[in-house]
């Protein structure tokens, strides 16, 4: 079984990467937003609308990503698709190293964006593919922990290097991630699409560790046959009910992971740290946000399979509402002139407990779920669709939040967040059903007897 946590490892270090891409913008929008080009780690000067397109473009190179992906896994395969994001990634790195002006920015960004669209929307598929039912969640879930891994570097490192040393340290991750993976195996549900069965027990052999394998072959053959029985096309989504509860389920569990204020609290960390007058430099708060938010995904990853899914979305979506609550509070009282001095640790406590309530929930689980749901049939174009609503979703917040926070107040953008995670826990707790320790197979008899 050891094989199997290696592969996940080696699968993840592409998700690393991407972690990257989101936490850079952090420690690099205080340097880049400067009036001036005096400071020497600052080679663009930018305004607060051109940082807003530098942090959302990000976002709408995902969906392009996503877009590409439908097609990409199925012709492909996972492990190939998962591998082609290591071209994108260099090239947005290199860019970010070498810009002068914001049009460079916005064109690494973008394509940073591929990177980030392919590998959120493959590695699901490829960690779900692999990995037993009774250890799914956890595997599934290292996809978080990977990404927050990936933020946490960029949180340390990017306040204390130049933006061109911090794009060449951040190379190092996609080139150690080819390195690891180009030796697993595809993914043994993809093997048995291509009628590829002996390849698929070999691949089952090596990654159980063991020669018995024969039973869970034969099961995923099966599976696999009734399911490419039915088309595969948008109408199969739409349609049979069992595919569109779980698109429903997948679609909204995206939007209300975005919209509750995760890709503001990340990239704008250090810009909101840096307004609540602290002692502690906002620089060192976002480390500690950063060290916090990686410590509960590791938690989120351990506990997925014991708990389940459903209970930790409530929990994560009510504790989320309450932790931007807090924050929201404190830009409310700062904007109407009221003396904030006392309380200026509201604000740090609020984002370091959404961090913790975002952790072991909203940012891993969904994801989780988009690995169980989908039938194999639609599951490529089920999947790429989930995360292209995630990161329509995500654009919009990127690009709105710092718009509507200058226009109306901090506070509001954060008491529309809360309103967000409040409408998600309801939404888990009245419409999702707990996918704990169910085959794929299993997942799929129940999606269909509560769609009737």
């Amino acid at each position: 079984m050891k094989k199997i946590y290696l592969a996940a490892v080696a699968g993840n270090l592409g998700m690393l990467s991407t972690g990257q891409y989101i936490g850079w913008a952090s420690p690099s929008l205080p340097l880049l937003i400067m009036k001036d080009n005096d400071d020497p780690k600052s080679s663009v000067s930018l305004t607060l609308e051109e940082a807003s397109w530098v942090i959302s473009l990000l976002t709408l190179g995902g969906i392009t990503g996503c877009v590409s992906c439908i097609f990409m896994v199925n012709i492909f395969g996972r492990k190939k698709t998962m591998l082609f994001t290591i071209v994108p990634t260099i090239i947005s790195w290199l860019l970010i190293a070498f810009a002068t002006s914001a049009w460079e920015l916005y064109v690494s960004r973008f394509v940073g964006g591929l990177s980030l669209g392919i590998a959120y929307s493959a590695t699901p598929m490829y960690l779900g593919e692999i990995s037993p039912a009774d250890i799914r969640g956890k595997l599934s879930s290292m996809l978080t922990v990977a990404v927050k891994l990936g933020i946490l570097i960029e949180f340390v490192i990017g306040p204390f290097l130049s933006m061109r040393n911090l794009a060449f340290v951040s190379l190092v991750a996609p080139c150690l991630f080819v390195i690891a993976f180009i030796w697993l195996p595809e993914s043994p549900y993809y093997l048995m699409r291509c009628d590829a069965k002996q390849k698929a027990i070999n691949c089952l052999v090596q990654l159980r560790g063991k020669e018995d394998v024969d039973k869970e072959a034969d099961n995923i053959e099966q599976f696999v046959k009734t399911d490419l029985a039915n088309k595969a096309n948008f109408r199969e989504l739409i349609f049979v009910p069992g595919n569109r509860r779980a698109l429903i389920t997948l679609m909204c569990l995206g939007i209300f992971q975005q919209s509750s204020g995760s890709q503001a609290v990340m990239q704008y960390a250090e810009t909101i740290f840096n307004q609540i007058n602290s002692n502690l430099e906002g620089k060192y708060l976002t480390i500690i946000l950063g060290v916090v938010q990686l410590i509960f995904a590791i938690i989120s990853m351990t506990i997925t399979d014991r708990y389940g899914r459903k209970p930790l979305l409530i929990i994560s979506s009510i504790g989320s509402a309450c932790s931007t609550a807090m924050i929201a509070t404190y830009f409310h009282l700062q904007y109407y002139r009221v003396d904030t001095n006392n309380i200026t640790w509201l604000p740090a406590i609020g984002a370091v407990t959404y961090i913790v309530m975002y952790a072991i929930g909203l940012a891993g689980i969904p994801f989780t779920l988009a690995s169980e749901l989908f039938p194999m049939n639609v599951k490529a174009i089920g999947t790429t669709t989930t995360i292209l609503i995630t990161n329509v979703t995500a654009f919009i917040v990127t690009k709105l939040y710092p718009s509507l926070s200058e226009m109306t107040g901090t506070h509001t953008s954060f008491w529309l967040f809360t309103a967000c995670s409040i409408i998600s826990a309801l939404f888990t707790f009245f419409y999702i059903f707990e996918t704990k320790g169910k085959t794929l197979e299993q997942i799929q008899q129940k999606l269909h007897s509560l769609s009737k």
